[in-house]
């Protein structure tokens, strides 16, 4: 009866005022959907959950897992899911098919690199002639080495290919059958290393080669209609993307606590989280906040793909992304 009378007076105190009082206000539900099954990056994301964020914001995000970021671009432009992590590399070819997708905070880049074994090390492309690599056709990664051989002037015809299922190239490896793979240094080496082999790596950037990584994109539609919600979204995100660099196992030990299954690769989840936090920043982007992209780095890795990576043809930057969304922009 109390609970009644109060709710009667709370809500004609709002027509009085004009503004809606709600006692147990509804939150804002949104899917946010990760590029892949978990691993580190995704951690920062369920730190932003745990540490109340999200709901700071108004939120509450069901973040989902996913099966590779042409997937997941794929709900998030259909607007089964709001938002999204996805590859920026594999975003370009969705937006220049016409995905109604926009990327709003970059995460992590310079996260491809060409994985080998430590009893066997391939410290350079040119190292790569007479050996056998493995990737699957329209892997990310596979792409972009063939702009890397391409851009020193390897022949790529000189490397053995090797076109497995997706998510098959660590067997292969583990096998022995391949003598390197490209990948993402922050995911398949300390998923090796965890199965007992000794890895190492070159990255891609390291001659010459840079490109964006993970970053959180939204529908477009969606991002016209609640820019706010976005907003909110992406500034609890680099919240706990901040406190993630300070103390990157209370964010691992967020992801667990959602997922107590992932307990017992903790310390595989901390190497790869670790590893992505050294792609926080571009050459382009030092001093500038978390998230934030530059224009010269779409252009570039754009142009990178329209001369060796198949795509049909560039689309004006300005439609691809924007900074509109991060908290520094609303200062």
């Amino acid at each position: 009866m109390l609970r009644k009378l109060l709710m009667t007076v709370l809500s004609l105190v709002g027509i009085a005022t004009g503004t809606a009082i709600n006692p147990a206000q509804a939150q804002t539900e949104v899917n946010f959907r990760l590029d892949w099954t978990l691993y580190g990056v995704h951690a920062p994301f369920f730190l932003a959950q745990e540490r109340g964020y999200f709901a700071k914001e108004g939120l509450k995000v069901n973040i989902l897992e996913g099966q590779g970021s042409a997937t997941v671009m794929q709900l998030v432009a259909q607007g089964r899911d709001q938002l999204g992590l996805i590859d920026y590399s594999t975003q370009l070819y969705g937006v220049e098919q016409g995905l109604p997708i926009v990327a709003v905070a970059r995460v992590v880049s310079d996260m491809l690199g060409v994985i080998s074994p430590s009893e066997a090390p391939i410290k350079t492309p040119q190292e790569l002639v007479g050996k056998i690599v493995a990737y699957a056709p329209s892997e990310s990664s596979g792409i972009a080495l063939n702009a890397l051989l391409a851009r020193v002037g390897v022949d790529g015809k000189k490397v053995s290919v090797l076109n497995p299922a997706t998510g098959a190239k660590n067997a292969l490896f583990l096998q022995k059958r391949v003598d390197a793979f490209p990948g993402n240094v922050n995911v398949q080496p300390a998923q090796l290393e965890a199965q007992g082999a000794t890895v190492t790596y070159f990255k891609l950037s390291d001659f010459g080669l840079s490109m964006m990584a993970q970053g959180i994109t939204a529908n477009k539609a969606y991002l016209e209609k609640n820019p706010n919600v976005v907003r909110g979204f992406v500034k609890a995100s680099l919240q706990a993307l901040e406190d993630t660099r300070k103390d990157p196992k209370a964010a691992v030990d967020a992801l667990i606590k959602a997922h107590p299954q992932q307990a017992k690769d903790a310390e595989l989840l901390l190497k790869q989280l670790k590893t992505s936090l050294e792609g926080l920043e571009t050459a382009n982007t030092k001093g500038k906040p978390l998230g934030y992209m530059d224009a010269k780095d779409w252009e570039d890795m754009q142009n990178l793909l329209v001369q060796y990576g198949g795509l049909k043809k560039a689309t004006p930057v300005n439609l691809i992304y924007s900074n509109d969304y991060l908290p520094s922009a609303s200062k």
